[in-house]
C-alpha cells in the first residue's frame, strides 16, 4: 500500500474495536468486587476475578489505544488538516464535555454517599457536583479520560499521521513495514521504545490518567497510537502477525509467567524498587506486546467476515463506552446491600450493565438525532441537511 488513505474499512478492526471496549465494560463491572481503590466498592470480593483482571491489565487499554491508531489514520483518509480538527473536536471534545457534564455526576455523587461524604438526594448534590477537581472535589471525566488522551494526542501527532498518509511518508513506511514483515523478529524492536519511556517518565510521572503531570502515560499511549497506525495501515504487517500469532502467545505466556514469579508474587518488589529496573520494565513492554500481537495475528487471521451484528455493534461501540460505567456504578452501588457471593454480584452486574446501556443507546440516543452527535455519532443524513444553512438560487 503506497497511500495510507487507501486503508479499507477492514472487518478485524472493527471486531478488535468492539471486542477491546467489551472487556473494558466487564472489567469495570468487576471493579467492585475485588480488593483495589474504585469508586463503589462492595464488601464482597471474588479472588478469581482480581487475578483475571491482573492479567487483563497488561494490554487491555494498549489494545484500545492501537486499535485507536489505526482509527485515526483511517479517520484522517485525504481530508484537510482542518477539516480533520473539526472532526476531531466534534467526536470527542463534545462528548467528553458532555460525558463530564451529565454522565459522570451521578458516579460521583453514589461514591459521596457510600463513603459518608454527602447526605441526600442527587438534585441536592447537583449544585456541588463541578465544585473543585476530583478526587478532592466533584468535578471529573472518571473513565472518559482516555477521550482527553486520544484528542490531545491526535493534535499533537498530526504532523506524523499527515507525513503517514503523503506518498512520500507511505512510500518509506512500505519499504520499512515489508522488511519487518519478512523477518519477522524485527518487529520486537517496538518493545524498545515503550519500555524506554517507562523507565526514563515513571520517576517524573503523577497524576495517573489526569493528563497533566501523566507524562509516562501520554507518552506510552502516543507510541500505542503510532504502532497502530503503522501495523494497520500495512497489509504486510498484518499478515506476518498473523502467521506468528502463535509464537506471540507463547512469548506472552512465558514472559507474564516469569513477570508474575520474579516480580508479581514477591512482595520484596514494591512498585517504587521496580521504577528503577530496567529489566522489569522491558519484561513489561515485551510481555504487553506479545499479546498484542498474538491478538491482532488470531483477529486477523480469523475475524475477516461482516455480518449485520459487527455494523450495529460499530455504530453502538463508542455510546457503549460512554454509558457504560455510570450504569455500572449504580448497580454495584445498590447491591451493596445484598447478601450475595461475589461472583454473582459480578454477574448480575456486568450483565446489567450490557442490558441497561443497551436500552438507553437503542431508546433514547441511536433514535434521537440531537442526542447522537453528544455520544460521537453522526446524525443521520436527514436531520444533518435539516441543521444546514439553506442555499439561496445565485449561492
Amino acid at each position: 500500500m503506497t497511500i495510507p488513505s487507501a486503508i479499507d474499512r477492514r472487518a478485524d478492526i472493527d471486531w478488535l474495536r468492539v471486542c477491546a471496549f467489551g472487556l473494558l465494560i466487564l472489567y469495570h463491572a468487576g471493579m467492585a468486587y475485588n480488593s483495589w481503590t474504585w469508586h463503589v466498592k462492595d464488601p464482597q470480593h471474588a479472588q478469581w476475578l482480581e487475578i483475571v483482571m491482573r492479567f487483563m491489565n497488561r494490554w487491555r487499554m494498549p489494545l484500545v489505544f492501537l486499535v485507536s491508531g489505526a482509527a485515526i489514520l483511517l479517520a484522517l483518509g485525504r481530508r484537510s488538516p482542518s477539516a480533520f480538527v473539526r472532526d476531531r473536536l466534534q467526536r470527542l471534545l463534545l462528548p467528553l464535555a458532555f460525558g463530564m457534564l451529565v454522565i459522570v455526576p451521578p458516579q460521583v455523587y453514589l461514591e459521596r454517599l457510600q463513603r459518608g461524604q454527602f447526605s441526600g438526594s442527587y438534585l441536592e448534590f447537583l449544585p456541588h457536583a463541578f465544585t473543585g477537581v476530583y478526587p478532592a472535589g466533584n468535578m471529573s471525566w472518571h473513565h472518559l479520560w482516555f477521550l482527553a488522551y486520544v484528542l490531545v494526542l491526535t493534535l499533537a501527532l498530526l504532523p506524523l499521521f499527515l507525513w503517514m498518509r503523503s506518498r512520500a511518508g507511505g512510500v518509506w513506511l512500505d519499504r520499512l513495514s515489508q522488511r519487518a514483515a519478512d523477518h519477522g523478529a524485527l518487529l520486537w524492536l517496538l518493545a524498545l521504545p515503550p519500555a524506554a519511556v517507562s523507565f526514563w517518565l515513571t520517576p517524573l510521572s503523577s497524576n495517573r490518567n489526569g493528563l497533566v503531570g501523566d507524562w509516562v502515560g501520554l507518552a506510552g499511549a502516543a507510541l500505542l497510537l503510532l504502532y497502530g497506525a503503522l501495523l494497520f495501515r500495512s497489509p504486510a504487517l498484518l499478515q506476518a502477525l498473523a502467521r506468528q500469532r502463535w509464537t506471540s502467545l507463547g512469548v506472552g505466556a512465558l514472559t507474564y509467567g516469569v513477570l508474575h514469579a520474579v516480580f508479581f508474587s514477591d512482595p520484596a518488589w514494591p512498585a517504587p524498587a521496580l521504577a528503577g529496573r530496567l529489566d522489569h520494565h522491558l519484561l513489561e513492554a515485551v510481555n504487553t506486546l506479545a499479546w498484542l500481537f498474538a491478538i491482532v495475528g488470531f483477529f486477523t487471521r480469523h475475524m475477516t467476515q461482516r455480518s449485520a451484528a459487527l455494523a450495529y455493534a460499530t455504530e453502538a461501540v463508542y455510546p457503549f463506552y460512554i454509558l457504560h460505567q455510570t450504569v455500572t456504578v449504580i448497580v454495584a452501588y445498590y447491591l451493596a446491600a445484598a447478601d450475595l457471593p461475589g461472583t454473582v454480584k459480578f454477574l448480575i452486574t456486568a450483565g446489567a450493565t450490557f442490558l441497561g446501556t443497551w436500552l438507553i443507546y437503542e431508546g433514547l440516543v441511536r433514535r434521537i438525532d440531537l442526542l447522537r452527535p453528544l455520544f460521537g455519532l453522526k446524525m443521520r443524513g436527514g436531520a444533518w441537511r435539516s441543521l444546514q444553512p439553506t442555499r439561496s438560487i445565485s449561492g
